[in-house]
């Protein structure tokens, strides 16, 4: 009876430790695939323009965007442009093609 009690006590022992997650999801901070410069905005009156210009490291030519994430605490009227960026971002059928959906973005201070 104590051999059982001991492998048992042993068995649920290992499941706790391996079960175990020290990270904490709520506090943990997305990784950025990208960074950026905002550098203003389209104001162009063509079929395709429109939105805000951004530059993105590495992509030819710039892309356009016409909202930020909700819980973004950058405010594009109050700031003063070029705003240097961290961002994940997926590819839009807006702008004709040029457009982008942010999913996440930070400032670069």
């Amino acid at each position: 009876m104590k051999i059982r009690l001991s492998i048992l006590t042993l068995i649920i022992g290992i499941g706790l430790l391996t079960n175990c997650d020290n990270t904490d999801d709520d506090n943990s901070q997305p990784e950025f695939e990208s960074t950026a410069k905002i550098t203003g905005y389209d104001s162009g009156a063509c079929f395709c323009c429109g939105g805000k210009i951004i530059d993105i490291d590495g992509e030819d030519p710039s892309k356009r965007f016409s909202e930020l994430p909700e819980n973004s605490n950058i405010d594009i009227p109050n700031m003063t442009f070029p705003i240097s960026v961290r961002l994940n971002w997926s590819e839009s059928n807006q702008y004709c093609g040029r457009g982008i959906i942010i999913e996440s973005i930070e400032l670069i201070e």
